[in-house]
């Protein structure tokens, strides 16, 4: 027989031995990256997967892909689980997956290049009945649902009219039959096999290519100051629509995206999550850009890049705007504004104020913000806050003012 003071010592070995000795299984988590779908009770929620993604001995977890997974125990050939939500089990010290239970999985990923599916609603979008309303979305039938977008889109003539989400706390996205917010009417109808053949797929070697060949513009500016992305800068809507870009991408001014149009979104962010507030957002552009000619008075030539697949020549807008509407209001100017970003190097800022009346400073989330203190340099793109009743006219695809608004603003064609 052992001795006590063995016996004790052993036990005191095995207590103090780490987690994933006695049972702790890791997972990588590639992209395009699934969601984890928890139920709790009657509620069910979505969240992002946490990387490194690790779980107990025995832990099971569920899992979503819009278009199924690939999984991989460390071999050259990914399996394929054509099943929208798949439930993997840590056994001791590796996963496995409700349907392959005897291969250990090191990795996962969903299948194709998009986590949400596509659908078109019966129900159009404001001031969008002659062209498409599409839903970006997730769906699990009895549960519900989860938005993540409505797309109004001129199939025809295939041009991004505008995009509509309601920005929210990130953390866990609740699966509801009603949804707070615009996209809440909005109905998934039709099955969208998306196809991304059907839409413009453009290269940053094109803009270089392009940019190379105009002279006026490598000699006012050198290298390249425009890129081609999407209109969506939000970073957590964004990951919901990958895999959507080429029907949502649109030609940026660098400084602008990555400057005043970022440090505005990371305000809204900042005053979404102490209070869980949401707001309604909806994202154009409007006019063309054009250059001031140096040899004329009042002359100018308009900018657009051509390109070599058969597609029409790919349009540089004058202007990026977003229509945000806090879905909480209190009665004061900033419940309802649009954000207007000046999508050109040759816009002045003097010249802000004949486009609208700025109010940026109306709004106390954005007045006390690193947006209210930069927003007039040119260096980080001119962005201005402006009235619905002041810009609803001149700006193209504006879609009037959002439902329980005082104002009835109708959107016309901007001039360019």
């Amino acid at each position: 027989m052992l001795p006590l003071y063995t016996l004790i010592l052993g036990l005191s070995v095995l207590s103090i031995l780490p987690e994933d000795v006695i049972g702790r299984c890791e997972m990588a988590i590639m992209d395009p990256a699934p969601v984890i779908l928890t139920s709790f009770g009657s509620r069910h929620l979505l969240t992002d997967a946490q990387v490194p993604f690790v779980r107990d001995s025995y832990e099971s977890v569920q899992m979503y892909c819009a278009g199924g997974f690939e999984v991989n125990g460390g071999s050259y050939n990914w399996m394929k689980l054509k099943d929208t939500s798949e439930i993997f089990t840590c056994n001791l010290d590796h996963f496995n997956s409700k349907k392959y239970p005897s291969h250990a999985i090191s990795s996962v990923r969903c299948r194709g290049t998009t986590v949400s599916l596509m659908f078109e609603s019966r129900t159009s979008l404001p001031d969008c009945g002659d062209h498409m309303t599409l839903v970006v979305a997730q769906d699990f039938g009895e549960m519900g649902s989860i938005k993540s977008a409505g797309i109004c889109y001129d199939i025809v003539g295939l041009e991004l009219k505008y995009v509509s989400y309601t920005a929210y706390p990130p953390k866990n996205r609740l699966i509801e039959k009603v949804q707070l917010g615009q996209l809440n009417v909005l109905g998934l109808d039709i099955n969208v096999t998306y196809t991304k053949s059907l839409f413009k797929t453009v290269s940053p070697m094109v803009i270089e290519e392009y940019w190379k060949k105009d002279n006026q513009l490598k000699q006012l500016f050198g290298g390249v100051i425009f890129e081609y992305t999407s209109l969506v800068q939000d970073e957590d809507i964004r990951r919901q629509l990958a895999g959507y870009e080429e029907m949502l991408s649109v030609v940026w001014l660098r400084s602008l995206r990555t400057g005043n149009w970022r440090l505005w979104l990371n305000a809204l962010q900042a005053a979404i999550e102490p209070a869980g507030s949401k707001f309604d957002i909806r994202l154009g552009v409007s006019g063309q850009l054009s250059m001031p000619l140096m040899r004329e008075c009042n002359a100018s030539r308009i900018l657009s890049i051509e390109l070599d697949n058969g597609h029409s020549p790919l349009k540089l807008p004058a202007h990026i705007w977003a229509h945000v509407r806090d879905l909480h209001p209190t009665g004061k100017a900033q419940d309802e504004f649009v954000v207007i970003g000046h999508n050109s190097p040759f816009f002045k800022a003097e010249d802000m104020n004949e486009f609208c009346p700025t109010m940026c400073e109306q709004v106390a989330w954005l007045k006390n913000s690193v947006f209210g203190s930069l927003r007039d340099y040119p260096a980080y793109g001119l962005v201005q806050c402006c009235r619905v009743q002041d810009v609803a006219h001149k700006l193209d695809n504006f879609p009037g003012v959002a439902e329980g608004s005082v104002s009835t603003s109708t959107a016309t064609p901007a001039e360019s």
